[in-house]
């Protein structure tokens, strides 16, 4: 079971959205299930929905008003409650139990307690219900409803158990962990969103502006003047000593019912995004591009060097088996450096795959990792990495940049798999999802953008000579293992790798050198394509040049044998030829 809370200022629109017919008209059979008290008016059953809903608005707002200056400004507290799809139908009467454990276990309803805050829960699915409470007790009191999330987690667990429902997988009891989960918009800014035309709301679009704007960015005015050209606008907080205290960002346009514009702090944004982190991301210096790649007439020459680096970060950070393992901080940084990578590649792709890139970026930043100290060559190289990847000019992962770019996908889809992994075994829940996603988005990414290039090295794998291919053969049995070689050997992209071991040959490396430095970055058990990881791994590690697809073989039609000709009996004698 899985739940989610928030807090308003409006008990009325809360109860309106309830009990109404939801965004899409989803809510259907919409009724009480339980209330503080018997006997309150059912807004889903009455025939004057609007008098009814008003009715039971000023019963829950009771405390409050009484409150007055006293009573929080965010006195509404809202939580949906929804059972897994293979979870057995709960009746009104187990919901109702569910929904007072849970109130007991946040602190709105405390069971037994007589100054109880006011609330009532609603159903309008077979799955799920919404309870609607007011935070002013009877005693005129604010609830006691700091921590409320934690307790209501563990408070899910046990019900789980009880009702032989699906078990969540949660932190242990107890376990206090750091909020590291970008805010989400609220239902109004979705609303709001919807009603003027635009695909997200204000946040997430200033959102993905403000992480793309530091992506390899080397100092706070280059990241003001990458904000600016993004279309956001910026206000600098500062201290009576001068100095910046925080960011706020907006859209501009974007103003309340009002008239006043609307801001949102770095805070609110992510916790990655307050000046103190961002300060800390920035401190990690970034290289310049060189004129290999700032001089280049497409991008290859920056997938090439972005992909390198990626690979050195897999190299030191995630091998199997490496010692020491690096510790959490280092960890947070070297993650954090993934995202910059993964912004950095939204906003330089332009072809086919641009929104599973955007996606992947997007899914990424949802759980933060934080830069928490300075780091070491490893974080520089992939804050480099962004950075060289947007003076690379625009990519479309075609034609030349082609080979480059699936290479640089293939290493990243290998990265978030195992951060996922990693994540999942540390029981970092939302840093796993966020990775896990990622990886989804960019598998999908890669198996596009790879088809040309492995369609081109397929063909020039099965028009080498049969000596290079005996060549190719006795290097791969004697760089691997033999249950490996097999495999490899047996691979549906067995001719794409033996095109780029044809094509490492030439350019003077030794292709049994080359497969066991691929074969040291990973293991191979877990691959469903081994000859396509050790390619790609090789392709970024070596300058080869770009895969081209062979002009097929013309064969010269057949002569048709000449026959002499049968005059016809009428046709006059030809005339005699001359010598």
């Amino acid at each position: 079971m899985i739940a989610s809370v928030s807090r308003g200022d409006r008990t009325r629109g809360i109860l309106a959205y309830v009990y109404g017919p939801g965004d899409q008209d989803e809510h259907t059979n919409q009724r009480t299930v339980a209330g503080f008290e018997d006997l309150l008016p059912d807004p889903g059953l009455a025939e004057d929905q609007r008098r009814a809903l008003n009715q039971l608005a000023k019963i829950l707002d009771l405390r409050v008003v009484q409150a007055g200056q006293n009573a929080p400004k965010d006195h509404v507290w809202h939580c949906s409650l929804r059972a897994a799809p293979e979870d057995r139908r709960l009746e009104d009467a187990d919901w109702e139990q569910i929904a007072r454990r849970v109130m007991h276990a946040a602190g709105i309803a405390p069971a037994g307690d007589p100054d109880a805050c006011r609330w009532v829960v609603v159903r309008h699915a077979e799955d799920h219900v919404h309870i609607v409470a007011t935070t002013v007790r009877a005693d005129l009191t604010q609830a006691r409803i700091h921590g409320d999330w934690r307790r209501i987690m563990d408070e899910l667990t046990l019900i789980e158990e009880d009702y032989g429902l699906r078990k969540v997988e949660r932190a242990p009891a107890g376990k206090r962990t750091a909020h590291t989960t970008a805010k989400r918009p609220t239902r109004a800014e979705v609303h709001k969103a919807r009603r003027e035309g635009r695909p997200e709301p204000a946040r997430a679009v200033l959102r993905t502006a403000v992480r793309e704007a530091l992506a390899g960015a080397a100092n706070e005015e280059e990241f003001q003047q990458r904000i600016a050209e993004h279309g956001v606008i910026v206000k600098v907080h500062r201290l009576p000593s001068g100095d910046a205290r925080g960011y706020s960002f907006r859209l501009p346009g974007d103003d309340d019912a009002a008239g006043q514009p609307v801001w949102y702090s770095g805070s609110s944004l992510g916790p990655d995004l307050t000046l103190p982190r961002i300060r800390a991301r920035l401190a990690v210096a970034v290289f310049e591009p060189n004129a290999t790649v700032t001089g280049a007439n497409s991008a290859r020459p920056a997938l090439q060097q972005a992909g390198l680096l990626a690979d050195q970060l897999l190299t030191v950070f995630v091998a199997p088996g490496a010692v020491p393992a690096p510790d959490p901080q280092t960890w947070q940084a070297r993650a954090a450096g993934v995202g910059e990578v993964l912004d950095a590649l939204a906003q330089s792709h332009f072809g086919s795959q641009r929104a599973q890139i955007a996606a992947a970026a997007k899914a990424y930043g949802h759980a933060a990792h934080l830069y928490t100290r300075a780091a070491n060559a490893e974080d520089h190289a992939l804050r480099t990495a962004a950075r060289i990847l947007l003076a690379g000019g625009p990519t479309n992962g075609r034609g030349k940049d082609g080979d480059a770019f699936a290479a640089l996908l293939d290493i990243l889809v290998l990265i978030a798999v195992t951060l996922a992994r990693e994540h999942r075994a540390a029981g970092n829940r939302q840093h796993a999802r966020a990775a896990q996603s990622t990886a989804d988005q960019l598998r999908s990414a890669y198996h596009q953008a790879a088809a040309k290039p492995l369609t081109a090295m397929t063909a020039r794998g099965q028009r080498l000579p049969k000596p290079v291919q005996d060549q190719n053969t006795a290097a791969v049995r004697a760089a691997l293992p033999a249950d490996l070689a097999g495999r490899v050997l047996g691979d549906r992209d067995w001719p794409a790798l033996a095109a780029t071991l044809a094509d490492a040959r030439t350019c003077g490396h030794d292709p049994a050198t080359l497969l066991q430095g691929a074969l040291a970055t990973r293991e191979m058990e877990s691959a469903d394509n081994p000859a396509a990881v050790l390619l790609w791994r090789i392709r970024r590690t070596t300058d080869l040049p770009a895969p081209t697809t062979p002009p097929p073989t013309r064969r010269k039609p057949a002569r048709e044998p000449m026959t002499t000709p049968v005059a016809h009996p009428s046709a006059p004698a030809p005339a005699p030829r001359r010598r």
